[in-house]
């Protein structure tokens, strides 16, 4: 029994999806806020010759003439301000949230789940985080990767820097705007590469927070049973739920048979009722059953006295062929015949 409890075998697809539901799944740590930041570099490389336009527009505008701050519209000036600002925030605050929300859906996929957002008291319980907090194997890989995130952006700045370190040297000796640009490249720079390093402690942070995860969904083999168990139906509720319709089947059948006129019986496991009233055109089959059913409907037809005639090739073309309550095909008219001939001569009729 304790071998079962063990959790020795990978979660189930089911599984996976339960644990996803609930909120647990692989996180990358700060990887929303990493790839916001990498999208907003990149953006502002993208757009930063226009930034620098509208900006050098904007303050030719406010001061190319003297006292226009003081003097002017001061409506469309305010206007022409939120203007200017949402044309220089707006694309970087778009591509944050688009990296954030990128990142969001690749670690758990697109499941929008607004309950989630509700307090959970059960994950407020100490004890679990304390144990977590206080476990050496834990504490040893955050510290590792904490000082992987401290050194991996250290040697990534240092060589950066070291690059255009001979350049911003002699920048006392260039055009101020020549010094200005210089000096953007290069923080541009740093920040492009140490983001760049940072994204892949993100990815070895994230790895690592899976190969956890997957552990701690992993299931034994009684919660293999139990969710087999789940899926499929309980044996008892199954056998509770056919012997149900099975009674209601027997109703049924009893309800056609009393309205037959005769049966055809297989000498194994098939039983058909045929019910032939002249204002309904051709025979109908009223009942049909297999096995236990069939027998069923020959107990009633004894019951209630229903001629019962074997013909075994008939009865197979009428269970498979007709359904209950249709009319016999027409090529079966001849044999039908001959067996309602055969059971009016046994009824003096």
């Amino acid at each position: 029994m304790a071998d079962d409890q063990e959790k020795t075998e990978e979660a189930t697809p089911e599984r996976r999806k339960k644990a996803r539901e609930e909120g647990q799944f692989a996180r990358g740590k700060d990887a929303g806020n990493t790839l916001g930041s990498l999208c907003v570099l990149l953006v502002l490389v993208a757009f930063s010759d226009h930034a620098s336009q509208l900006i050098a527009d904007f303050s030719w505008q406010c001061f190319h003439e003297p006292y226009f701050l003081i003097n002017g519209d001061f409506t469309a000036l305010v206007r022409l301000t939120g203007i200017v600002l949402a044309a220089l925030i707006l694309p970087f605050a778009f591509a944050a949230a688009l990296g954030a929300f990128a990142a969001g859906v690749a670690e758990a996929g697109y499941q929008p789940r607004l309950e989630l957002a509700g307090v959970k008291w059960n994950r407020l319980a100490p004890l679990g985080k304390l144990k977590q907090m206080f476990s050496p194997k834990d504490a040893a890989i955050n510290i590792s990767l904490q000082l992987a995130r401290v050194v991996g952006v250290g040697i990534v700045a240092y060589m950066v820097v070291k690059k255009v370190f001979p350049i911003l040297v002699q920048l006392s000796r260039t055009q101020f705007e020549r010094g200005v640009a210089e000096i953007a490249e290069a923080l541009l720079l740093l920040a492009l590469w140490t983001s760049g390093a940072l994204v892949i402690l993100v990815v070895l942070d994230y790895l690592h927070n899976r190969h956890k995860h997957e552990k701690s969904i992993m299931m034994s083999q009684q919660d293999l049973k139990d969710e087999h168990k789940q899926q499929e139906g309980d044996p008892r509720v199954r056998a509770r739920q056919r012997a149900k319709a099975r009674e209601i089947a027997k109703r049924s059948v009893a309800q056609a048979i009393q309205d037959s006129d005769f049966i055809i019986a297989n000498p194994t496991h098939v039983s058909v009722a045929i019910r032939y009233r002249p204002q309904e055109g051709a025979p109908i089959v009223a009942t049909k059953g297999y096995d236990d059913i069939a027998l069923y409907i020959r107990e009633l037809a004894k019951q209630h006295g229903i001629p019962m005639v074997e013909n075994m090739p008939l009865d197979r073309a009428l269970a498979c062929r007709v359904r209950v309550g249709c009319q016999i095909a027409v090529d079966l008219y001849a044999a039908v015949a001959e067996v309602l001939a055969f059971v009016y001569r046994l009824r003096n009729r």
